[in-house]
Formats: structure tokens, C-alpha cells, sequence
């Protein structure tokens, strides 16, 4: 297969707002794929240009990654998508007098890449920071792949919420100070990893690999989209791919927003945000050249 080389296909894709702007991403450029899961920093001020800050971040990252993968290797992009969010976001906020960390928006990034393989499988690299998660067919199955060392401050904050109900657009207070306890050990060696445009982070990304058949569907997807599994279980990792991959995925979405909206309170399936930003991507490997 010399000279020989791999590239990523859209099958299906879609992203709602959970609430007043979209702080999701997605996207694909030539053997590269994304998804990002914005968060904005807990204050009232707005730092940057964007719907929100986390809105800002994730559409300035769906910009630089499809400028970037057009050639560079997966570490290299990411070192140079780090030194572009840190310069826009000092641009952005040099009117501001003192920046602080729980001001500053961050985002979960999952970055797959598809590589030439050898027989009728192709190769497939996941480096994955933060919830956001991909699922993988495999010989076994599908696979999860995921950033498991936010769990425990996750755990964390659901305690603090316990089974109390809230107002929609609503954050109770005891649950809005374990929030900013767990981001004072947001990228940390103790804590967990996600993109920031004031903490180095390229290089601290869980990795994975695996082999792929040519046209096999691999989801990408933010956690707000896989509540369907993780909050309500109406379906297993395995049941969700195979919907996604029959073409289901907007009568996915429209579930999930049913179940939201049968809990609007968050009383029975306990989460912070009534309703959540949800994305997901369904693409494909194929071998070209």
C-alpha cells in the first residue's frame, strides 16, 4: 500500500443548544475528526466576542483544527492549537485587568485521526481530553473510548445536587462552589485535562487505537447527547451506535429532548443543566490514493 493514505467520510451529524447558545463543536478535515464540549467559566462577565466564552472557544478550535489538519501530525497540531487559543484568548481579554481561572472558559476535545492499515483494515488514533466520548466497532464489539480522570470531581458535583430539584437555567448554590473547588484542579497532575486558553495542556491526552474495516460507522459524541445512555439508560453503548448507524440519530436527538423535558426539574434523573447541549458526528474511514 505504498503511498497509499486514509481519509474521513460524514455519514451523520447534528448538534442542538441546550439552552440559549451552542457551546458544542464538530467537524472533519481530510484523515482528521473533532468533537468539543465548551464549558464557560462560572462568572456573569463575558471575556470574549463569542454567543458565550465557551461558544467563543469551541468555535475558534473548529476554526484552527480544520486550518491544521490539513498536514500537520496529530502532536504537532495540537502543541500549535494550544499556542493559537492561548494568543486569541490574550487578544480577546487585554482589556481585561486581571483574568482569573474560574473567568476563563475550557473544553472537552476529542480528535480522532485514520492512518493507513495494512490488508482490509485501516488504523485509527483517538486522543481524547475530557467526558466527550467516541464509540469504536470492534471484533468485540463497540468500544468506549473516553477521559475517565474527570469521574471522580463529576461524582463530586452530583453528590452536591443529591436529589434536590432546580429551576431550569437554575445552578444551586451549594453545587455552584463544587464546581469551583473541582476546577481549581483542572489541568493538574492530580485533577484532569481539558483544553484551557490559560493551562498547557497538549501532550496530557488520553490515547487509543484501534483497526477499522473501510465504511465501518464510528460515533463521536458529547455527554449531553450520550444522557441517553449515561442519565436516562434507555440505551446500552452497543443499542445507541446501531440506531446512529441505521440513521436514527434525529430520532435520537428528539428522545433525548422528550426525556429532558419529562423531568424539567431534574428530580428524577439528576443532572446540573435541564437540558444540555448535545452533538454528535457519524463518520467513517475509507482508504484513498
Amino acid at each position: 500500500m505504498t503511498g497509499s493514505t486514509s481519509c474521513l467520510r460524514s455519514i451523520d451529524r447534528l448538534s442542538l443548544t441546550g439552552s440559549r447558545v451552542n457551546e458544542d463543536g464538530a467537524g472533519l478535515y481530510g484523515r482528521f475528526a473533532w468533537i468539543i464540549d465548551g464549558a464557560t467559566g462560572l462568572s456573569d462577565e463575558q471575556l470574549t466576542s463569542g454567543g458565550s466564552d465557551a461558544a467563543w472557544l469551541a468555535a475558534l478550535m473548529d476554526e484552527r483544527l480544520a486550518a491544521l489538519a490539513g498536514a500537520d501530525p496529530a502532536d504537532r497540531l495540537l502543541r500549535q492549537l494550544e499556542a493559537d487559543i492561548r494568543s486569541a484568548f490574550e487578544e480577546q481579554t487585554a482589556h481585561v485587568p486581571d483574568v482569573s481561572d474560574h473567568h476563563t472558559p475550557s473544553a472537552c476535545l476529542g480528535l480522532i485521526e485514520t492512518t493507513p492499515g495494512e490488508g482490509d483494515v485501516l488504523g485509527l488514533q483517538g486522543r481524547l481530553l475530557g467526558d466527550v466520548i467516541l464509540l469504536v466497532p470492534s471484533e468485540h464489539g463497540v468500544a468506549r473510548w473516553t477521559d475517565e480522570r474527570a469521574k471522580p470531581f463529576e461524582r463530586k458535583t452530583l453528590a452536591a445536587l443529591g436529589t434536590r430539584e432546580h429551576e431550569p437555567g437554575s445552578i444551586p448554590d451549594v453545587v455552584r462552589r463544587q464546581i469551583l473547588e473541582n476546577r481549581a484542579r483542572l489541568n493538574q497532575q492530580d485533577g484532569y485535562w481539558v483544553v484551557n486558553p490559560r493551562r498547557p495542556w497538549a501532550g496530557q491526552e488520553l490515547r487509543f487505537e484501534a483497526q477499522v474495516r473501510p465504511g465501518a460507522p464510528i460515533v463521536l459524541a458529547t455527554d449531553g447527547f450520550m444522557r441517553l445512555v449515561d442519565v436516562f439508560a434507555a440505551y446500552t453503548d452497543d443499542g445507541l451506535y446501531h440506531r446512529l448507524a441505521a440513521g436514527k440519530g434525529r430520532d435520537l436527538m428528539q428522545e433525548l429532548r422528550e426525556r429532558e423535558r419529562g423531568d424539567l426539574m431534574a428530580g428524577a434523573y439528576p443532572r446540573v443543566k435541564t437540558h444540555d447541549d448535545a452533538t454528535f458526528l457519524v463518520i467513517a474511514a475509507e482508504q484513498s490514493g
